[in-house]
């Protein structure tokens, strides 16, 4: 009886001997510490560190999408180490996060959070030195490449073109500088694109780019000189005849062409109306290399060269040909100044007769470019009419 009631207790005192143990916490078998493990960072690029303590060794893996951030050495051995952390500016105000997974052989894990948020970059500025105009008007051709001074206290900043301008509009950044180079405009309707300079988020600034078309109002025309073929001293430039006249219409259109000869008896009678109060023409007639003698028949036939017995002088206007393939005569090196590579692509169909009327400039102040058809009374008379029209109030003449 004795030896089993000593037995009961020997149970008893081993069993509290174990429940004792138990309540002892153990030692740690290894361990690993990151610190900090989260970051609120800005919209410009940022750069920091963070300390990782590992009795083993470690590996890093973001958890998503973190290619905006980085994170080097990403594994390492036991010991204690420095991490360096780099932050891309934001391309948008958008807020986000990146997770990283920090874990040891031991099977220990971390984590570290980074969130870039706008909000967090109220002490940034990017700004342009001279306050310059949001939106720039440049001509069709031979623009001076735009220049502005960036004043920012972020420690960089990029550039972006918006994408429908990026094949026309070149912006580089040379030291604190953006530059911006603009490509010659290749069709008769202008164009518009963006510059972005950003440091990321909302410090940021963007500059509009408006560029004229060939024949949009206050469009520079490009001046040429042509001659009377087998006629000495006969080069004639543009320029020399629309900066001696009020308004110059510049007249492309071909002997060959009816919808043209079929209207210039009323280019005569616009000619003769208004040849007195500042109104010029410079006719260039678009003609086949194979065939010149046609367009000097014409001229002839239809009394163009004409003199006045008394003066001495033309009684029409200069005329001047040029000659190219018969499969060359809409798209060539002349048609390409008014109407950029759009005859080429098909994106524009008319370019005789096409009607230019420019200021003593040289600036367009009104094109007349339908694809004309000029075969009626009518047709023709409603555009003579037209053209009277915007003459007589430019010229404020002759019953306006």
């Amino acid at each position: 009886m004795k030896t089993r009631q000593a037995a009961k207790r020997l149970t008893v005192i081993g069993l509290s001997a174990i429940f004792l143990i138990s309540c002892f916490p153990q030692e740690q078998t290894g361990h690993l510490a990151v610190y900090p493990g989260k970051f609120a960072v800005g919209p410009t690029a940022w750069n920091g560190t963070i300390t990782v303590n590992s009795s083993d060794s470690w590996y890093l893996e973001p958890i998503g999408n973190a290619d905006w951030c980085t994170i080097y050495p990403d594994k390492n051995t036991p010991g204690q180490v420095l991490l360096d952390v780099n932050v891309d500016p934001m391309p948008d105000i958008l807020p986000r996060t990146a997770i990283f997974s920090v874990k040891a052989s031991s099977g220990l894990e971390r984590f570290i959070t980074i969130e870039q948020k706008d909000s967090e970059g109220t002490g940034f500025y990017l700004d342009f030195f001279g306050n310059p105009e949001s939106t720039h008007y440049v001509y069709p051709s031979d623009v001076e490449p735009l220049k502005f001074l960036i004043n920012t206290n972020a420690s960089q900043w990029s550039i972006f073109v918006s994408p429908q301008a990026e094949d026309w509009l070149i912006a580089e950044r040379k030291k604190d500088t953006l530059v911006i180079s603009v490509k010659d405009i290749d069709g008769p309707t202008g164009r518009k694109g963006t510059v972005t300079a950003s440091a990321g988020g909302s410090v940021a600034k963007t500059l509009s780019v408006s560029q004229m078309g060939l024949h949009e109002y206050g469009a520079p025309t490009k001046n040429f000189s042509l001659p009377i073929p087998g006629v000495p001293n006969s080069d004639l430039t543009f320029r020399y005849v629309h900066s001696r006249a009020r308004i110059t219409m510049l007249l492309l259109w071909g002997t060959w062409c009816p919808d043209c000869t079929n209207y210039l008896p009323m280019v005569k009678e616009l000619y003769e109306e208004f040849k007195d109060h500042g109104f010029k023409i410079y006719g260039v007639a678009m003609e086949n290399i194979e065939n010149q003698q046609a367009y000097f028949d014409y001229m002839e036939s239809n009394g163009m060269d004409d003199v006045d017995e008394e003066t001495g002088k033309k009684l029409w206007w200069e005329n001047r040909p040029v000659y190219f393939p018969r499969e060359e005569l809409k798209v060539n090196s002349f048609s390409a100044m008014f109407y950029g590579n759009k005859l080429f692509t098909g994106e524009v169909k008319n370019f005789v007769p096409a009607f230019f009327f420019v200021d003593g400039g040289g600036r367009i102040i009104r094109p007349y470019v339908d694809n004309y058809v000029l075969r009626t009374d009518a047709a023709i008379k409603s555009l003579y009419r037209n053209m009277r029209t915007f003459l007589s109030r430019q010229l404020e003449c002759c019953g306006n």
